[in-house]
């Protein structure tokens, strides 16, 4: 279940006035109502296109399952497979290279074999492909997104916001409005606030819009690499990617963090589910992307469009962005 954000930008003068956003989402709970819990972690597995690996655990761990065997290795694969694939495929820009392309398509199969596969040898695969790509050095795919990000960035002028992200602290506060309100998950926000998940918050990174976000993002890449390398080589695995509770969990995904929440009736079957997806923290229609795009001046045209959509990317590593931008008239 996937689909493009669609983006509607109204400015004035090339300054954007207006933001007006329309999520793709849609809620897939209901389906699980009647489910055995491993009828909904085999379904949630196949039902969703974004880190169905992260989807997958949430059902696990929402209904009282056991974790899987090398749950944290594959989503350590996921989270770097999703932020390559965007990187090279979804940024606003230039068409990658075909060496860039073919580099891509050996590493994607990979880490999908990584979790059932794991071996030193793995390790040493992943990591001569990875530096076949670039990744790292000050040249190729990901040194021209960051020079592409800091030119936009100067340009649209982008006015400094406060941070406020969401954090594990949050999450008995986050199921709770969940179960209190059916229609949370659509627009969440807590005591008013409005807060974001993701690299972000991961990062606690509060200053930067386009290019200190890109190469956040590239390092964060850099270190899930290494961490997959040591966790294929015998070593410890990081232990802040999955919190189970009773009736809930939430899995930090590469998007962010993930809310999956359970009840189940006394034949052990799911009587309600609810779930509250990273995108809709991160674009609620007053959230920290429209915040931050009110007041940017983008321009007009082409170059216009493609800013906003590099705007939406860095909130996002997974969803596509399409931007639609038009000119208010001046009363």
């Amino acid at each position: 279940m996937s689909g493009a954000l669609r983006i509607l930008a109204r400015t004035r003068d090339g300054i954007v006035a207006e933001v007006e956003i329309a999520s793709p989402r849609v809620d897939p709970s209901a389906v699980f109502i009647g489910r055995t819990p491993e009828e909904a972690a085999a379904l949630a597995g196949r039902l969703f296109s974004l880190c169905p690996m992260a989807q997958s655990t949430a059902t696990r761990a929402a209904t009282g399952l056991p974790p899987q065997d090398n749950e944290t290795l594959a989503l350590l694969c996921e989270r770097l497979a999703e932020m390559l694939r965007a990187s090279l495929l979804d940024w606003p820009g230039a068409t990658p290279a075909p060496e860039d392309i073919a580099a891509l398509r050996e590493i994607l199969p990979l880490l999908r074999r990584l979790p059932d596969e794991a071996s030193t040898a793995a390790a040493e695969a992943l990591r001569a492909a990875l530096s076949r790509l670039g990744l790292g050095v000050e040249q190729g795919v990901f040194a021209r997104e960051k020079a592409e990000a800091q030119a936009d960035e100067s340009a649209m002028n982008l006015r400094a916001r406060r941070a406020d992200f969401l954090t594990p602290d949050d999450d008995l506060a986050v199921i709770e409005a969940l179960w209190a309100h059916k229609t949370f998950s659509r627009a969440p926000a807590l005591l008013g606030r409005r807060v974001e998940t993701g690299l972000a918050a991961r990062r606690n990174l509060a200053q930067g819009a386009l290019a200190a976000r890109i190469a956040a993002r590239e390092a964060e890449m850099i270190e899930t690499a290494a961490a997959i390398e040591i966790l294929l080589q015998g070593g410890s695995a990081p232990k802040d990617l999955v919190a189970r509770g009773f009736g809930f969990a939430a899995v930090e995904s590469a998007r962010g963090r993930l809310y999956h929440a359970c009840r189940l009736d006394a034949c052990r079957r799911i009587s309600d589910y609810r779930i509250v997806a990273p995108t809709e923290w991160n674009f609620h229609p007053d959230g920290p992307f429209a915040r931050l795009a009110v007041g940017a001046n983008i321009g007009a045209g082409a170059q216009a469009k493609r800013r906003v959509e590099r705007l939406a990317f860095v909130f996002d590593p997974c969803i596509k962005a399409e931007a639609e931008i038009t000119e208010l008239a001046h009363a």
